[in-house]
């Protein structure tokens, strides 16, 4: 019988635990994506991550006996699925997985912008002379005010209920019709009118051709003067220059981003501006749930390998 060869493309936390039976572990030590497209030849399954697209001249590449690709994340934006259905490949990911260390993270990112914490931080390494002012480093307070959310899978979902245990008012508009909501949630039927009641807005819809970019200038303008931004979902469902100019000209009183249109590039005038809060893309990023996600596609992989 044939080896099976399951290829992976990144270090995975708990991967020595989990590793499905029967499947011969190969690496790709990185480079160029020439050497991804000789090392993947022959391969049965393969693992990427959401930085490593998967399309027809991989697929090719792999040969005929690829039969499963997976990848360490929910989303499948970088991945041609049609590409790999016409192929009779089975596609599977961590979903499920990783909803409460992103929701935390961005409940996190969220905390970190109103109350100024990355600003005040800095202010003191900085070893400048101070004492306590009333009005010193003002943010805003959560408590009683109104979070819009916008999509309602088990991330959104995750986000809704702890904001409502600080006391937040929440709004949300799911991204399927018919998606239940948590008790206490206000829903809401069109993306306008959610945006005019958020004083702060968090994105948590995946990446498709109806959603790049869905969050424009003019639905960003429809936010109350002085609000926030969280976006830990992708970066291209947020339109990144426009985010820019509404901070630049006062509107948005700040932005919290984990995902950027671009990665890794993030362009100065994020990195310089004072009221944003950035993160390198690391909202699943604690231990447990990387060994979950782990622990989860590899066993998809399994699973689709066995019928």
């Amino acid at each position: 019988m044939t080896e099976r060869r399951l290829l992976l493309t990144a270090r995975l936390p708990g991967l020595p635990d989990v590793l499905p039976a029967g499947l011969a572990l190969a690496r790709w030590s990185g480079g160029d994506r020439g050497s991804l497209l000789r090392a993947v030849a022959g391969s049965t399954a393969l693992l990427v991550t959401a930085n490593e697209p998967v399309d027809e001249d991989l697929i090719r590449a792999a040969g005929p006996g690829l039969r499963v690709v997976g990848t360490y994340s929910t989303g499948v934006d970088h991945i041609e699925v049609e590409a790999c259905r016409r192929a009779g490949i089975q596609v599977v990911t961590a979903a499920g997985a990783l909803a409460p260390a992103v929701a935390e993270h961005t409940l996190g990112l969220l905390l970190a912008c109103a109350r100024r914490i990355v600003e005040a931080d800095r202010f003191v390494r900085s070893g400048a002379d101070w004492r306590w002012e009333a009005d010193a480093f003002l943010g805003a307070q959560l408590h009683g005010r109104r979070l819009g959310v916008l999509g309602l899978g088990a991330i959104g979902t995750e986000v809704a209920r702890r904001a409502l245990a600080f006391g937040m008012e929440v709004h949300a508009l799911p991204h399927r019709p018919g998606t239940p909501l948590p008790p206490g949630v206000i829903p809401h039927r069109d993306l306008a009118g959610l945006m005019r009641v958020s004083d702060f807005l968090t994105l948590h819809v995946p990446l498709t051709p109806e959603t790049d970019r869905l969050i424009d200038k003019a639905l960003l303008t429809e936010l109350p003067s002085g609000a926030i931004v969280v976006n830990t979902s992708r970066g291209r469902v947020l339109d990144q220059s426009a985010l820019l100019e509404l901070l630049a000209a006062g509107h948005l009183a700040g932005a919290a981003l984990d995902v950027y249109e671009d990665e890794p590039h993030v362009p100065p005038e994020l990195r310089h501006h004072p009221r944003t809060v950035l993160t390198p893309h690391i909202g699943s990023a604690t231990t447990t749930a990387r060994r979950t996600m782990t622990a989860a596609v590899l066993r998809r992989i399994g699973a689709a390998l066995e019928g």
